[in-house]
């Protein structure tokens, strides 16, 4: 072989390997950042990414951070993500912290690591947006799973309260499903930052530990976490975005690699890691639990009231307690509507494939005995039409377009106001104003609602009138019987100006024939409280409308008959 083909030849090969190293980009354009830790394993990959990770090309300022989430944490409509409330719409930078009330004043900055424990104070990788208020009922506890509420947000998407999670029994802070698996990456990547330093932080759940610095139970339920709530684009976005040079210009690599915690601390730790051929295994990802439902929810009844127990997740199985206690999967099983007599709380959990994942879900049922069955005096409740119902804080008005939808719950009643087809919507703190193609709908979570009261300031367009999508409406008055009503006006201009609505709702007793001594079931306890009903009207005179078997009217021997005749049937 002459001199030039072995020049040709190694110049071709140089380039092959150039190329080869060309191509050899990790994934989600994170390029050669991890190359250093490639064919690592545990402890030892864990300290390779540290050092890859802790250089930042950008230390953000604290005030800047509010800045920075406009990069980071905006939603598709525009307003800032936030990560512990599902009802706020806020601006960035103008809603920024200040003062707060309630939910949905204010949004702030969130150290999902506490600072108290020893976290850094301007890392926007564990520095979130969140409600101010929801944020200052977090506090300084530690992420956990709650068994006892104390408090929840706003459509119990945060929640606040004993811990169920084994091994820890004091208060915890439950974040969303929709985000446990970001926060859980999220505490992933601070034990890995900052691993050098970790050992000096405090708190319950800190061990000091450089390799693994969570306690067992928190750590055990950060990678089930993980797995639960797997990687999605808003994550991925976000991490991209972080890493911006002039945002902060690291990464996070949970988020990169899918399942890395595996091979750090999990199953796979003596797996060499390869950043440019990385093999997830296979992560195995959990399906959520939902939190079981109640039809009625909570409220007063007379003589008893049947509830239907519902989870949206496909398979789950349903365990409940009537007793007061939680539920467990060692409680009774659900396979059809529960009846009660009594006054009595009831619990329910679900579980699939072994796995209880999800929240305790409570209703209390105040049982009332009239004696004579048929239906429930409908509760009542006054709602006004204002900024507290729908959780928005303002001052003035708001008649923007692009508003979105307001919601708001009060006594079990939910009262949503949208946009829908119109051209405008208008709140203010006293009333809102319906517009040709706006939406109001009133739902009841207690049973069907009988009747609504609006009261209609008296300054509205004289040519609008309310419409409804069912029962008859008459002036500001809708009757019949629904859970759901959505009411409209006419089109034209103007709009009807609604200040507050008076609500009735509640559920039928069920009245069962025969079912004389209301204990749910016709049997022969119940022809002995018949003949007694016969002796009573006898003697004394006095009736019990159940006794009339037949509905003729009279309470006699021939009720007696119809009894046994419903018994043999």
């Amino acid at each position: 072989m002459n001199d030039m083909k072995r020049k040709m030849m190694m110049t071709a090969a140089l380039t092959m390997l150039a190329m080869a190293g060309a191509w050899a980009q990790g994934p989600n354009n994170s390029g050669t950042y991890y190359k250093n830790a490639d064919g690592k394993s545990g402890a030892a990959l864990k300290t390779a990414l540290s050092n890859i990770i802790s250089v930042k090309k950008h230390t953000p300022s604290y005030d800047e951070l509010l800045e920075l989430y406009k990069k980071t944490d905006t939603r598709a409509d525009g307003y800032v993500r936030d990560w512990y409330s599902n009802i706020t719409n806020f601006t960035h930078i103008k809603d920024k912290a200040g003062n707060y009330q309630k939910e949905g004043d204010v949004y702030n900055r969130e150290h999902s690591v506490p600072q108290s424990w020893g976290a850094p104070k301007t890392d926007i990788v564990h520095v979130v947006p969140t409600d101010g208020y929801v944020n200052n009922r977090r506090s300084s506890y530690p992420f956990g799973e709650v068994g006892n509420v104390t408090y929840s947000s706003a459509n119990g998407y945060s929640k606040l309260g004993t811990c169920r999670t084994p091994g820890y029994s004091k208060i915890v802070f439950e974040p969303n499903d929709e985000v446990k698996g970001d926060l859980a990456r999220i505490y992933f990547y601070m034990a890995t930052c900052y691993e050098s330093t970790i050992t000096t932080w405090s708190g319950d759940v800190i061990t000091g530990t450089k390799y693994q610095p969570y306690a067992q139970w928190t750590f055990d339920m950060l990678m089930r976490w993980s797995k639960l709530d797997p990687i999605d684009d808003v994550e991925r976005a976000r991490n991209a975005a972080i890493a911006r040079a002039d945002v902060q210009g690291n990464r996070n690599p949970f988020v990169d690699y899918p399942g890395l915690e595996d091979y750090i601390w999990g199953d796979k730790k003596t797996v060499a890691f390869s950043y440019d051929n990385y093999d997830s295994g296979g992560t195995i990802v959990i399906e959520r639990v939902m939190q079981p439902a109640f039809r009625p929810g909570s409220g007063t009844f007379a003589d008893s009231v049947e509830v239907t127990i519902s989870c949206s997740t496909a398979g789950a199985t349903i365990y409940y307690t009537t007793d007061g206690t939680d539920a467990t999967p060692n409680s009774m099983v659900y396979s059809s509507p529960v009846k009660l007599k009594a006054n009595t709380t009831l619990k329910a959990i679900a579980t699939k494939d072994g796995m209880a994942d999800s929240y305790q879900s409570t209703a209390s049922y105040v049982i009332t005995t009239s004696g004579t069955g048929g239906e429930v005096t409908p509760s009542e409740c006054t709602i006004a039409l204002n900024n507290d119902l729908f959780g928005t804080s303002f001052s003035g008005a708001l008649g923007k377009n692009d508003m979105g939808t307001f919601i708001g719950t009060q006594d079990n009643i939910v009262v949503s106001y949208a946009k829908g087809t119109g051209s405008n919507m208008y709140i203010n703190d006293s009333q809102i104003r319906l517009y040709a193609g706006n939406t109001l709908t009133v739902k009841s979570l207690r049973g069907p609602i009988t009747s609504l009261e609006f009261t209609i300031d008296p300054s509205s367009s004289s040519d609008k009138t309310l419409q409804a999508s069912t029962g008859t409406v008459s002036g500001g008055t809708w009757t019949g019987s629904a859970e759901s009503v959505t009411f409209n006006v006419n089109s034209g201009s103007g709009n009807l100006r609604l200040t507050k609505v008076k609500v009735k709702a509640g559920s039928p007793t069920i009245t069962v024939v025969g079912d004389i001594n209301g204990d749910g079931n016709v049997d022969s306890a119940d022809l002995a409280a018949l003949v007694k009903c016969i002796y009573e009207k006898t003697v004394h005179g006095t009736d019990n409308p159940k006794a009339d078997v037949n509905s003729d009217g009279r309470v006699d021997v021939a009720d007696i008959i119809a009894l046994v005749k419903i018994m043999l049937d």
